[in-house]
């Protein structure tokens, strides 16, 4: 008998293919399987049991970095349609543009460099030996270089590429069959040092000609890899031409290299992230627990946030991390990283581009933005075609499970879609624009939500360029064309300041045919990413966020809500504090904590006396940065109401705290005030741990009056502790008294609702300190409770929310 077999999934770009023939093979069956768009399909021939048996072995069988969500089988009729003949073997057959079934495609990340091909790269004997773009059908890159589906090699940048006779031989059996990636050192891309300054050179400075010193491409292949080698080990840096984008590349050890790395870049103080060769390297300077370990070694290789070890004093240069307690710490991602972190150890790895640009893809922007700045580029000529960020991940022990939240999430995971168990509206595509800040969009069909990767804020023009390019390539090459729509929605948040409601708007208006344009409010979508994520209807909503526009026209970020379906009511919340200095506030923690010590009732000038840095008990005084003109002026600005604004967000409330504890002033980079209180809270705690102690629980005070969380007495608690009791242990009482208000809340909603469920989202909860404490605190008290594990939490997770809460909306109205 003959059976049509339909796999979904992620089974393309993973050598899906070759493992069906060699399985077929096994079960003795003739046939053919082709890649259909975003599925694979396969017509088997042989006894009815057999070709049973071996469906069922597809459902648990399957290669490294596939997905496989289902695995249809369908007995052809004897008289069956023309085409379906009598096969003498089992063939790989041509892929076809797209399967028939109406749905998104899934289709694989870039996938980390395999031990198989590791191996090889670093066996002597083997002809792949030192090759640094070595890749096979279970790793290599996949997304960044896909023109369009299927995931054949004309599809794919390494069209540009014949393959020499020993690849073509391997293309047709052994683990690189199918391997649209394959190359050696005789075929494909190679590696190219250009070196951009004279002492960068391999050759004697005085021996260059003006034409070789305008044009210094000084070596390639080996030589290439060696001579990068030495830059970076006499001091120097270099651009790198990664599998998913353009790199900076320096050791961590020499502070004025790292400033270096930092002037160019533009990066005053935000942290780097390390490479490692391996975790044992990691080790040496990071504590690593099984989980981390895991992660690490996940063929995404994300970067891991990991706390630095208690003997760790300048093992690199101070400037690395800055006031992080932890590391960025990452493994090699592909052949070429492997070789540079084996020569040199550690390395900071940082993507190629100025601070708030987009990452750079292209040689020649590359070389024009760069070249005049650094020592060396080495690269290679193929190209990629979208730019894809490192991901970043932190593990947080909730309850008994350790869970896995994205910072950031791009390269290793982006396309993958979220599954939904209830499809959207039926033939209605969903276009979703996402936040300003950490932008990305999504697009739903069916079941599935597919989110882009991470952008960047929106505020930067090449952002906007990169994510409309993205958009619309990502609508070709999932086939959005080919599928029955019969109405579009675009949604997008409710700020009308923010760039991507204009581009949202703009891109409503270019539709034709049946449309809609939805604006949905900030930390609802926050909610929504966590409901989306874990198939939820109903949920008591805490999105703590720095800031998002609310409904009375004020700016929000502390929302208690109660989420039923795709509408949600706000029932508590800070107290709206007005705020001067606009955009200007939101970095100056100074302005932040005069305004609320302000709205308290007390006198700011206190800050030029009370504001001091931890010392051996409560701190030495230092002078405020803020100066007695400068209180003065806030203070004429809001009792007179001149360019004020109300803002409850939970992130200002975080940076005022932090200012008047001493512990920082200034968000050089986002939520960098509110690390130094988090990092000030784990410090005590640590102490206490060391001397055999448990922590203070006492609380600080903070009345609810009606639906407000009144930071007044909050604040005025805070002061006058100030004056008496270890800064560091006030700060791990703020954290408590937020967790103890969040859960009280959380009580009486269920009280009243009958809801269990919390979903705790924004980006207020990248503080695994809060949010572990809440979460053991709601998990003690009976709740289910939810985190993003699947998507950011901060606002990179915002577009997916809105498609499945106005998704909720629109299946409540059929």
């Amino acid at each position: 008998m003959k059976a049509l077999i339909r796999v979904t999934g992620a089974v393309q770009g993973v050598g899906y293919r070759p493992f069906v023939a060699e399985l077929a093979s096994k079960y003795a069956l003739s046939g053919e399987v082709k890649n259909c768009g975003g599925i694979v399909e396969i017509i088997a021939e042989g006894p009815e049991d057999t070709i049973k048996s071996f469906a069922n072995e597809l459902k648990v069988s399957y290669p490294f970095g596939s997905i496989v969500i289902n695995v249809s089988l369908q007995i052809l009729n004897e008289c069956e349609p023309e085409g379906h003949k009598s096969f003498s073997g089992f063939r790989i057959v041509q892929s076809s543009r797209f399967d028939e079934e109406g749905s998104l495609p899934v289709f694989p990340p870039d996938i980390g460099i395999c031990d198989d091909c590791l191996s090889e790269m670093l066996d002597q004997k083997d002809r792949r030996y030192g090759y640094p773009l070595i890749s096979c059908v279970s790793c290599g890159p996949r997304f960044s270089i896909l023109k369009n589906l299927p995931y054949d090699r004309e599809n794919i940048t390494m069209d540009i590429y014949d393959m020499c006779p020993e690849c073509s031989a391997e293309y047709l059996k052994g683990r690189r069959r199918h391997a649209q990636t394959i190359s050696c050192h005789n075929c494909g891309p190679q590696m190219i040092f250009k070196a951009t300054t004279k002492d960068a050179c391999h050759m004697n400075p005085e021996n260059i000609s003006a034409d070789q010193e305008k044009d210094m491409t000084v070596s390639i292949k080996e030589n290439a890899v060696q001579d990068a080698i030495k830059v970076l080990r006499d001091g120097g840096i270099i651009g790198l031409k990664g599998i998913s984008g353009y790199q900076l590349v320096a050791l961590p050890y020499d502070e004025k290299v790292v400033q270096r790395l930092r002037e160019i870049k533009g990066r005053e103080k935000k942290p780097f992230a390390v490479m490692f060769e391996n975790v044992d390297a990691v080790s040496e300077y990071c504590c690593v627990n099984t989980e981390e370990d895991k992660l690490l070694n996940q063929s995404s290789r994300p970067i891991v946030l990991l706390d630095k070890k208690k003997n760790y004093v300048n093992c690199f240069a101070s400037n690395v991390c800055g006031i992080s307690n932890q590391i960025g710490a990452f493994l090699p991602a592909s052949g070429i990283h492997v070789l540079l972190t084996k020569e040199l150890g550690p390395l900071i790895v940082t993507s190629g581009n100025l601070s708030g640009h987009p990452m750079i893809v292209s040689d020649e922007e590359f070389a024009d933005s760069f070249a005049d700045k650094i020592d060396g580029i080495l690269y290679y000529k193929r190209d990629i075609l979208r730019p894809l960020d490192d991901s970043v991940l932190q593990i947080v022990k909730a309850g008994d499970d350790y869970v896995n939240r994205f910072v950031r999430r791009s390269r290793g995971y982006v396309p993958l879609p979220i599954f939904l168990n209830k499809p959207l509206k039926e033939k209605v595509l969903y276009i979703a624009f996402g936040a300003d800040l950490k932008n990305t969009f999504s697009i739903g069909y069916g079941d599935k939500i597919i989110t882009s990767q991470f952008f960047g804020d929106m505020d930067e023009l090449g952002i906007q360029k990169v994510a409309e390019k993205e958009l619309k390539e990502i609508l070709s090459i999932f086939g959005v064309d080919r599928l029955d729509i019969t109405k579009t929605i675009v949604i997008c948040d409710m700020h009308p300041g923010y760039v991507s409601t204009a581009k949202a708007k703009a891109f409503y208006e270019s539709l034709e045919g049946s449309k809609e344009l939805i604006q949905l409010q900030h930390h609802h979508a926050h909610i929504g990413s966590v409901m989306a994520e874990n198939d939820l209807k109903d949920c008591i909503g805490i999105a703590f966020d720095g800031t998002g526009f609310g409904t009375d026209n004020t700016i929000w970020g502390s929302e208690v809500l109660v989420c039923e379906g795709g509408e949600y009511e706000r029932r508590e919340h800070l107290r709206a504090v007005p705020i001067v200095g606009q955009d200007e506030a939101m970095k100056n923690a100074g302005i932040l904590a005069a305004c609320f010590m302000t709205d308290a009732g007390l006198d700011s000038n206190e800050l030029l006396q009370n504001h001091s840095t931890p010392g051996d008990e409560i701190g030495n005084s230092k002078p405020s940065s803020l100066t007695e003109s400068d209180l003065n002026l806030i203070k004429a600005a809001l009792s007179n109401n001149i360019n004020t604004y109300r803002n409850s967000g939970m992130g200002r409330l975080f940076d005022a705290v932090s200012y008047i504890l001493g512990f920082s002033e200034y968000n050089s980079y986002e939520g960098e005030c509110a690390i130094a209180l988090q990092n000030a809270a784990e410090v005590y705690i640590a102490q206490c741990n060391a001397e055999g102690r448990a922590e203070n629980e006492e609380l600080l005070k903070f009345p609810i009056n009606d639906s407000d969380w009144d930071t007044r007495e909050l604040i005025r608690d805070i002061v006058d502790r100030c004056h008496s009791q270890d800064r560091r242990e006030i700060a791990y009482a703020f954290h408590m008294t937020l967790a103890k208000a969040a859960l009280d809340s959380c009580i009486k909603i269920r009280d009243e609702k009958g809801i269990n469920n919390v979903c705790l989202s924004g980006g207020v909860f990248a503080n695994r300190l809060l949010v572990t404490k809440l979460h053991k605190l709601l998990k003690e008290n009976g709740f289910m409770v939810y985190l993003n594990k699947f998507l950011p939490t901060n606002d990179g997770g915002i577009s997916a929310g809105q498609i499945y809460l106005q998704g909720l909306r629109d299946l409540e109205e059929v």
